[in-house]
């Protein structure tokens, strides 16, 4: 069976292209934070310079870290079921990576800003847009092998 990728695999790939490009942008947040507290590499937040930060200060810096390190979790993830999904029907899930974008966004501002328990402001729209993914993919997968 070949597979081709009709005109509408491009919204998928302009998707990809944003999550990739928030992924990016949230790991130059990091470097910014480490300049702003003076937080030297290797220190992850947990060393040296990080132990000569004030504790408002130690807290501001980790929340940073912590919302670009939970989207390098993820983001591989969250390309391939989005990538896969876009084989099958593209536009719909380019608006799952649209939504993921815009759950992770409201996810980083509010923990950035409020700290860990704010994640659940953009937290759900993550994880909905991610599982519909998920079920795109794997109910077209299906379809197209289990019940051919």
């Amino acid at each position: 069976m070949a597979i081709v990728l009709g005109a509408n695999f491009g919204y998928t790939v302009l998707a990809a292209a944003g999550i990739t490009l928030q992924c990016f942008v949230a790991g130059l947040s990091v470097v910014g934070a480490r300049k702003k507290y003076n937080v030297q590499y290797p220190d992850n937040g947990g060393g040296r310079y990080a132990d000569k930060l004030s504790d408002e200060d130690w807290v501001a810096f980790n929340n940073v870290k912590r919302v670009s390190d939970n989207y390098s979790e993820q983001v591989g993830s969250v390309l391939t079921m989005l990538v896969l999904a876009g084989l099958f029907q593209p536009k719909l899930a380019a608006a799952f990576g649209a939504s993921y974008m815009v759950g992770r966004f409201i996810y980083g501002k509010a923990y950035i800003s409020k700290g860990p328990a704010a994640r659940i402001y953009g937290a759900p729209i993550m994880g909905l847009s991610f599982l519909g993914m998920i079920v795109t993919a794997a109910y077209n997968a299906a379809m197209i092998t289990v019940f051919a």
